[in-house]
C-alpha cells in the first residue's frame, strides 16, 4: 500500500504541471492563430491594393498620387503582417520540417511583396518628381528621359534581389500562390526593364542627329494592320528637338521596276503587287519591321539620303496626340481630338473625283497639320503625362510604329510593342483595300472565334462578318468606283487575309474568291482570298485550322482599323484597339 500511495501522490503532482503545459500550449496556440489571422488579414489587404494598381497599368493611371498611395498602403499592409509573423513564439514551427517550411514561404512572400510595394512607391515618386518639373524642349528633354531610363532601372536591379522562399515541396494552394506571384514579379522587372531601354533609345534618337523616314498612313484606306501609307517625308533630330520636313503624296514617288526588290516572305507573297515600287503598297503584311526597312531603302534610291530609321503614324495616331497638345490651327480651321477623323478620313476628299489624287487641299491637310502637331507637341506646356498615355495607347493600337537600323533601338521598340512585329502565337483577320477608294471607315469587321475539340487538339474556327455600310452622296474619291476596278459606286475590292499561329494545321478559307496566298509570312502562316463586297451588302469568311494540346492560347494583333474590328470568344465581345489574349 505505502508503494502505491506513492505512485498517487507522484500522479497528483505531475497533474498540474501537465495541466500547465496544455494550458501554456494552448495560450501559445491561441496567439500564434491570433497573429497568424492578423497577417492574413494585413497580406489580404495589401494584395488586394497591388492588384488595384496591377489593374490600372496605363500610364496615365500609373502616374497619378492614387497609385503610389495604393502602393504605400500595400507596404504598410505587409510590415504589419512581416511584424506578425517574425514574433519569436513562431520559432519552434520553423524548425519543423514540413510546416516549418509552409511558414518560412508565407514569411518570404509576405516581406517580397511588402518590398516591391515599397519598390514601386518609390520609382513612381522618383518619377512624379520629374514629370511635375518644369521642362522645356530640346536638351532639358533628352535629359528627362534618361533619368527616367535610370529610375526604371534601378528599379527593375532591386526587384532582382528579391528573395521569394522556399519553392519546393509547397502543399498545393501556397505553391499557386508562390508561382503566381513569382511570375508577376518577373512581369514587373520585365516591364521595368523595357521601360528603362524604351527611355534610353528614344533619348539617343532625339539627341541625335538622326534621320527618320516618316510614312503618314491613312485608315480610310486600309492595309494589313496599318492604313496605307499615303504621305511620305523625313523628320530630323538634333539636341532634343525635331525637325518634320514636307510630307507629299507616296504616289508621286514611285520607282522603276528592278530598283528596289522586295525578298524573302514579301517577295514570294506580295510581290505580284510590286510593294517595292509604290509606298502605297508596302503595309501588305502586318510586319513593320520588314515593311520599314524595305521603305528606307526606297526612300533612299529615291532621295540618296540614308536614314536611320522609319516612323509610322496614322490617323488614330494624330488623334491621340491631340489629345495631350490640345487643338492646333491648320489652314484657319481648327483641328481637335473631337474632330481630326472626320476631316482625314472624310472631309478633306470633299468634292473630289478619282482623277484629283494629287489635289492640293488633302496633300496640305495632312501634311500641315502633322507639322502643326509635332510643333506643339515640343512646346514646354506640353502635359507629359498626358503625352505618355496618349503614345501608349496609339503603341498599342499600332497606330505608332517604329524601325530603327541600330539594333540596340530595333529591341527597344520590339519589347515596346512599337516595333510591329508577329510572334508563334500571333492572329489576326486583315480587309485589304484594293479599291484605290477611302471605304474602310463604312467597312463593319466583326471576328467570332470558336473552338471544338479535335481528338486530343483543338479546332479553331474564325468567322468573319463583313458589313458594308457606305451611305449615298459621298465623292467618287471616297466612294468610286475607281477607273479600272470593275465595282459600282461604294463597292469594296480588296483582300481578305489571316495571319494564323505557326502552331496551325489543317488551314482553310472560305466566303471569298480562290485562295490568293496560303504560305509562311515570318513567324506565322498567311491564307488570303480576294473579295467584292458591294454596297449595302454583307459577306462571311470562315477561316478553319487546328491547334496542338486541348488547351491553348493566341495573340490578337490590332488591326489599326477606324472603326476598330470587333471581337467575340468564350462569350464575351472586345475590340481590338489593344493586343488581347485569346484561351481555350
Amino acid at each position: 500500500m505505502s508503494e502505491q500511495g506513492g505512485q498517487r501522490r507522484r500522479r497528483r503532482r505531475r497533474w498540474p504541471i501537465v495541466v500547465g503545459i496544455v494550458v501554456v500550449l494552448a495560450l501559445w496556440a491561441a496567439i500564434l492563430g491570433v497573429r497568424t489571422l492578423s497577417a492574413y488579414r494585413h497580406d489580404k489587404s495589401g494584395l488586394a491594393a497591388l492588384q488595384q494598381v496591377k489593374s490600372n497599368l496605363s500610364p496615365g493611371q500609373l502616374t497619378s498620387a492614387e497609385s503610389v498611395r495604393l502602393l504605400d498602403e500595400a507596404h504598410a499592409e505587409f510590415a504589419s503582417a512581416q511584424s506578425d509573423l517574425s514574433s519569436p513564439l513562431f520559432g519552434p514551427i520553423t524548425i519543423v520540417p514540413v510546416i516549418g517550411r509552409q511558414f518560412r514561404a508565407v514569411q518570404a512572400l509576405s516581406t517580397a511583396a511588402g518590398t516591391v510595394s515599397h519598390v514601386g512607391s518609390t520609382f513612381l515618386t522618383q518619377v512624379h518628381d520629374q514629370l511635375d518639373q518644369p521642362h522645356g524642349a530640346g536638351p532639358e528633354r533628352v535629359t528627362s528621359l534618361r533619368r527616367l531610363a535610370a529610375y526604371s532601372a534601378s528599379a527593375g536591379s532591386q526587384l532582382a534581389r528579391i528573395d521569394t522562399g522556399p519553392s519546393q515541396a509547397l502543399v498545393g494552394p501556397l505553391a499557386s500562390k508562390h508561382n503566381e506571384f513569382v511570375s508577376q514579379l518577373d512581369d514587373a522587372r520585365s516591364r521595368l526593364i523595357k521601360a528603362a531601354g524604351v527611355s534610353a533609345a528614344v533619348a539617343t534618337i532625339l539627341q541625335g542627329p538622326q534621320t527618320y523616314v516618316v510614312l503618314a498612313s491613312n485608315n480610310a484606306e486600309m492595309r494589313a494592320g496599318s492604313g496605307a501609307f499615303l504621305d511620305v517625308g523625313v523628320a530630323t533630330t538634333s539636341d532634343g528637338t525635331v525637325h518634320l520636313g514636307d510630307l507629299g503624296p507616296s504616289g508621286d514617288r514611285t520607282l522603276p521596276v528592278g530598283v528596289v526588290n522586295p525578298t524573302g516572305d514579301l517577295l514570294r507573297n506580295w510581290g505580284w503587287l510590286h510593294p517595292g515600287l509604290d509606298m502605297r503598297n508596302l503595309g501588305l503584311t502586318p510586319q513593320f519591321d520588314v515593311t520599314a526597312p524595305l521603305a528606307a531603302r526606297m526612300w533612299t534610291a529615291l532621295t540618296g539620303q540614308k536614314v536611320d530609321g522609319v516612323l509610322s503614324l496614322d490617323v488614330a495616331g494624330v488623334r491621340q496626340l491631340l489629345t495631350a497638345t490640345g487643338p492646333v490651327d491648320v489652314n484657319g480651321q481648327t483641328i481637335s481630338a473631337d474632330n481630326v477623323e472626320q476631316y482625314l478620313l472624310h472631309d478633306q476628299y470633299n468634292g473630289l473625283t478619282a482623277d484629283q489624287a494629287g489635289a492640293a487641299p488633302r496633300q496640305d491637310g495632312l501634311g500641315a497639320l502633322t507639322s502643326a502637331v509635332l510643333r506643339q507637341l515640343q512646346g514646354e506646356t506640353t502635359d507629359l503625362r498626358s503625352l505618355g498615355s496618349a503614345v501608349s495607347a496609339a503603341v498599342a493600337g499600332r497606330h505608332l510604329m517604329l524601325w530603327s537600323s541600330d539594333p540596340v533601338a530595333q529591341a527597344a521598340w520590339v519589347v515596346s510593342g512599337a516595333s510591329g512585329s508577329l510572334t508563334p502565337r500571333s492572329v489576326d483577320v486583315s480587309l485589304i483595300n484594293l479599291g484605290g477608294n477611302k471605304l474602310d471607315q463604312y467597312m463593319a469587321v466583326h471576328v467570332a472565334v470558336t473552338t471544338a475539340p479535335a481528338g486530343s487538339n483543338t479546332a479553331v474556327t474564325l468567322t468573319t462578318r463583313l458589313d458594308n455600310g457606305t451611305p449615298p452622296g459621298q465623292s467618287q474619291f471616297v466612294a468610286g468606283p475607281f477607273p479600272g476596278v470593275g465595282v459600282s459606286y461604294g463597292g469594296y475590292s480588296g483582300l481578305v487575309a489571316a495571319n494564323l499561329p505557326a502552331a496551325a494545321t489543317s488551314l482553310t478559307l472560305t466566303g471569298a474568291g480562290p485562295l490568293a496566298i496560303k504560305s509562311a509570312e515570318g513567324p506565322t502562316w498567311l491564307l488570303a482570298a480576294p473579295i467584292v463586297i458591294p454596297a449595302g451588302s454583307t459577306s462571311t469568311v470562315v477561316v478553319h485550322f487546328v491547334m496542338p494540346g486541348s488547351h491553348g492560347s493566341m495573340q490578337l494583333v490590332p488591326s489599326a482599323r477606324i472603326p476598330t474590328q470587333q471581337w467575340t470568344s468564350n462569350g464575351k465581345t472586345f475590340d481590338d484597339s489593344v493586343p488581347a489574349t485569346i484561351s481555350w
